[in-house]
């Protein structure tokens, strides 16, 4: 580093492999404030299927009211496990492994970050396996 400043501030700025990774901690945590942070005010969300929780949604608030407000009712003990995250050029492919009562499955979500915040979130679960395992 030829000056202490740009260093700093080069470290400062999170990969967009970062931003993905600091978003599943935050979810894993219920930590919504570190979640929203993460989001632009303008984000898409899109979930394919037939669930209750799915859908496109506008905006974190709309995300977190619509999806991820139910997703423990609707899964009690969910967790997402980080099996293998790719970056290409701000977007971040990651593979989970979702469990929950009675839920094992492996997903798929594709995050388009741009100036350090998810700009789009595209979610490709295993619907049916969701539906056979989902609190109705």
């Amino acid at each position: 580093c030829y000056f202490q400043r740009v260093c700093i501030r080069r470290r400062e700025k999170m990969t967009p492999k970062e931003v993905v990774k600091k978003s599943y901690e935050a979810f894993a945590a219920g930590d919504m404030p570190t979640l929203a942070s993460l989001c632009a005010e303008d984000m898409a969300v899109k979930m394919g299927g037939e669930m209750p929780i799915s859908g496109e949604y506008n905006g974190f608030e709309a995300w977190a009211n619509g999806q991820l407000a139910k997703m423990q009712v609707l899964w009690p003990n969910l967790k997402l496990e980080i099996v293998n995250m790719f970056e290409d050029d701000g977007n971040v492919f990651t593979i989970l492994k979702m469990t929950a009562d009675g839920l094992e499955a492996l997903s798929c979500h594709h995050a388009v970050i741009k100036n350090g915040k998810y700009a789009e979130f595209y979610i490709f679960d295993d619907t049916q396996k969701m539906a056979s395992a989902m609190n109705t």
